[in-house]
């Protein structure tokens, strides 16, 4: 485990491989920085074959890619969107940008990840979509959400911001919907300080995927020879990163495999370590689905009361390790009681991320 060189357990240390400056000072070289250029290239051809997707697109942050993926979903004012409350707010607001509502949907205690059943309990004549979160690099059951999808005429999309390089049932974390996306932001895996990524599945969606992130129009046509000059054919916006970004990410990537091995290790270390109070039933510890391959992102306990949990935070930074509770439930935030939320409606949510 990595410590800040004072002898303390951060909450995360960011992973570099050594080779970051080195990308970075062929930026300079170049004098290409704007974006859409040869690392981000690079970083797109790296993604889309290593997840196995027919095209990747980078961008900003992944709550950036969320936005491109419900723009191209086509929801809009009366739509309902079901994705769980148990995660990072952009998985919301994204939907909310195009004027649909956020339908939250309880969690199965096992994996933190979003119920398939309880998802089925919420589909209404007006739900469009739903918006699984592979929640710590734990794929969530993927087939019984397809199902409903392919029973409703719904349209999916994967928020794997903590998936990349996991997998459940034998397939890669943002491969198996027609749509996902990843994030780089400094607390994930890899990281290039901020930026994310949305990887397309469905050959169908890539053309008009490249004109959306393309900032609405037929720029990508226009490089591929297929039309004599670009211009505006869609509603898009400005998704790209900058070619700094891209350099450093390059170099993350392509270590991606050593830090997902090392982080695998410390997965173990506590999972080891914590197996004897497990045992006890004096806490509830983070496992793997039989069928799930996980990435280490991070390692979650639960505890019985919120009382103990905070006692036991402070115990732990008294020590120099930092301890945090992760999201608070959507459904019971301001916003989200705005539309709707209120406290009892997801208990298992409730009970395990109060």
């Amino acid at each position: 485990m990595s410590t800040d060189g004072q002898g303390r357990v951060p909450f995360h240390v960011p992973y570099q491989t050594g080779r970051e400056r080195a990308y970075l000072d062929e930026v300079f070289e170049r004098g290409v920085f704007a974006g859409n250029g040869p690392f981000s290239r690079r970083c797109e051809a790296w993604l889309a074959e290593r997840v196995g997707s027919a095209r990747a697109l980078m961008a900003h942050s992944c709550t950036g890619a969320l936005e491109l993926a419900a723009m191209l979903a086509g929801v809009g004012p009366g739509d309902e969107v079901l994705l769980p409350s148990f995660t990072f707010v952009a998985t919301a607001t994204s939907v909310m940008r195009t004027g649909a509502t956020p339908v939250f949907c309880d969690m199965d205690a096992a994996t933190m990840n979003l119920d398939p059943a309880d998802v089925e309990r919420r589909i209404t004549p007006n739900t469009r979509a739903i918006v699984p979160v592979h929640y710590g690099g734990v794929g969530v059951d993927m087939p019984p959400l397809q199902a409903l999808a392919d029973e409703h005429g719904l349209l999916l999309w994967e928020d794997a911001a903590q998936g990349l390089g996991a997998a459940r049932g034998g397939q890669n974390l943002g491969s198996i919907a027609p749509m996902a996306c990843l994030s780089f932001h400094e607390t994930k895996n890899v990281h290039c300080g901020l930026a994310g990524a949305l990887l397309i599945n469905d050959p169908a969606l890539v053309e008009k995927a490249e004109i959306v992130w393309e900032r609405g129009t037929n720029r990508q046509q226009f490089f591929k020879g297929l039309v004599d000059k670009y211009s505006w054919v869609e509603m898009g916006s400005s998704f790209y990163p900058s070619e700094l970004q891209m350099a450093f990410l390059l170099a993350q990537l392509e270590g991606l495999d050593d830090d997902i091995t090392a982080r695998r290790r410390v997965w173990d270390a506590y999972a080891q370590g914590l197996a004897d109070l497990v045992a006890a039933g004096h806490v509830e510890a983070m496992t793997l689905p039989d069928d799930a391959e996980g990435n280490g992102h991070l390692f979650w306990i639960r505890l019985p009361t919120a009382e103990m949990a905070d006692s036991v935070r402070e115990r732990c930074r008294e020590r120099g390790v930092v301890t945090v509770i992760h999201y608070v439930p959507l459904h019971t935030s301001k916003v989200g009681r705005s539309l709707g939320g209120a406290p009892g409606q997801l208990p298992v949510t409730e009970d395990c991320a109060p």
